[in-house]
């Protein structure tokens, strides 16, 4: 190889370097910028709160569960969700569900727990996905928990929203995780579709509220736009 050769390899290598440094340090500022732009534009602006249904939003440090009735004349969630999984009693009136990565839920318990490895994984979208479920007791509006009302055809697509987004057997139950941890009250099973950037366990519940017609962003990948849809009564 030619003197000439040698410099037009190393400037190119030199540019592709720079534009490697350029993308890296860019993207981060794009993505919260999209973020925060495609979460302040509101979908299903003006929603009726008339309705049948009562259900919930709820948000813990980083993830946003939806909660529903265990039992309605539309579905017997412990017919999906088996009490025994999570060691619910009878009395528990409601369901909480999140959906997000397998990993992230089944190996960090806490975040001192979290790994480069992990997360890497998830946000890639290269891992599997699963449901964190657990039965609860009605909730009480707070500045974590927001009361929507549905009507009976809202709650259906609802309903339909989260069976897609678990795996199920032939009886219709989920496909439990078994030796999961998170506690005795939870219980884990095998989601479908894609943990990644673009879409988290926040997208995952913004998608719920798109599917059954509430007011919702057109994206976010956060928990705290959503709950700006929502201002506590």
């Amino acid at each position: 190889m030619g003197g000439m050769e040698k410099r037009k390899l190393v400037r190119r290598i030199a540019k592709i370097a720079a534009w490697t440094v350029a993308g890296i340090l860019v993207f981060p500022v794009a993505y919260a910028l999209i973020g925060t732009i495609l979460s302040l534009i509101p979908v299903n602006r003006h929603v009726t709160s008339e309705g049948e249904v009562v259900v919930y939003l709820q948000r813990s440090d980083v993830h946003t569960d939806v909660v529903v009735p265990t039992r309605t004349s539309r579905i017997d969630w412990t017919t999906v969700v088996q009490p025994g999984d999570t060691g619910a009693a009878d009395g528990e009136e409601y369901l909480a569900l999140g959906w997000g990565s397998r990993d992230f839920y089944l190996n960090v318990p806490t975040w001192d727990d979290l790994t480069f490895g992990i997360a890497l994984g998830a946000i890639s979208g290269m891992g599997g996905t699963a449901l964190h479920t657990k039965y609860v007791y009605e909730p009480v509006e707070s500045e974590d928990c927001r009361r929507l009302t549905l009507t009976f055809a809202q709650y259906d697509a609802l309903v339909e929203y989260i069976l897609s987004s678990g795996r199920r057997n032939a009886d219709g139950t989920f496909v439990h995780i078994d030796q999961a941890g998170g506690g005795w009250s939870n219980a884990f099973y095998e989601g479908t579709g894609r943990y990644s950037l673009f879409f988290t366990c926040n997208s995952w519940a913004n998608s719920a509220l798109k599917a059954c017609g509430q007011t919702c962003c057109l994206w976010t990948p956060l928990q705290q736009p959503i709950f700006w849809k929502y201002p506590r009564k």
